[in-house]
């Protein structure tokens, strides 16, 4: 395996506007199924997702920094963003350009402290409440949900679409609506204020991923179109 040391292309911190947040596709690895994360990624990215996410909760860190380095070199390839779900220490260890936290990971702020490079730091809020509270750490963007019910997040509670509403008269960030989300249950999330959709099962337990994504990408073009 080849250690990955190369630098961003550009600092994807400092382009946030040049970012597609609108198909953020997350790489889980209970959804492999002996599939590699690297040939996920690079058909989730040729299907038109705008950002990856690698997460992996079996606690095996090494094989966690093995993804990551396979699939840092399909986003770089692509020259798109990778985040890293939680695991600060493997987004640093691969060069990620960004890290995504949750209400139980290390703060925004400590991570800046700690990663002190120009990086995307995402949260996720499941309620007005921790949106507040994150909001004074000045993360880069939010996720926000669960919106819908889902397999992926079952320990939490459905929010539906209207904290998205909340959330957008309070803030001009990105907000990335994750939760249950088809293709079918779109459009409220984007009426809603919603600059994108974080993506697991609907996009990995497709038959034809990149054909998956690509119908995603038709139809948020036909959202924003209308």
């Amino acid at each position: 395996m080849q250690i990955i040391k190369r630098q961003p292309i550009f600092d994807f911190r400092l382009l946030m506007s040049e970012i597609d947040w609108s198909l953020y596709a997350i790489i889980d690895h209970a959804f492999l199924n002996d599939r590699s994360a690297a040939m996920l990624a690079e058909q989730l990215v040729e299907g038109g997702a705008g950002v990856i996410q690698l997460r992996n909760k079996t606690g095996d860190i090494k094989v966690f920094y093995e993804q990551a380095c396979d699939v840092i070199a399909v986003t770089r390839r692509f020259n798109i963003p990778l985040i890293i779900n939680d695991r600060l220490d493997v987004a640093m260890a691969v060069g990620a350009d960004g890290v995504h936290v949750g209400q139980e990971d290390l703060p925004v702020s400590v991570v800046r402290e700690v990663w002190k490079q120009e990086k995307i730091v995402g949260v996720s809020v499941h309620d007005m409440n921790e949106f507040e509270s994150a909001e004074t750490e000045n993360p880069d963007y939010f996720g926000v949900g669960t919106i819908y019910p889902t397999n992926t997040k079952s320990n939490l509670e459905t929010t539906g679409t209207e904290i998205l509403s909340q959330i957008r008269k309070k803030t001009k960030k990105r907000l990335v609506a994750i939760g249950g989300i088809s293709i079918d249950s779109m459009a409220p999330v984007f009426q809603s204020g919603a600059d994108g959709v974080a993506v697991i099962s609907a996009l990995l337990q497709a038959e034809d991923i990149k054909s998956e994504a690509l119908q995603f990408k038709k139809r948020i073009s036909e959202f924003k179109a209308s």
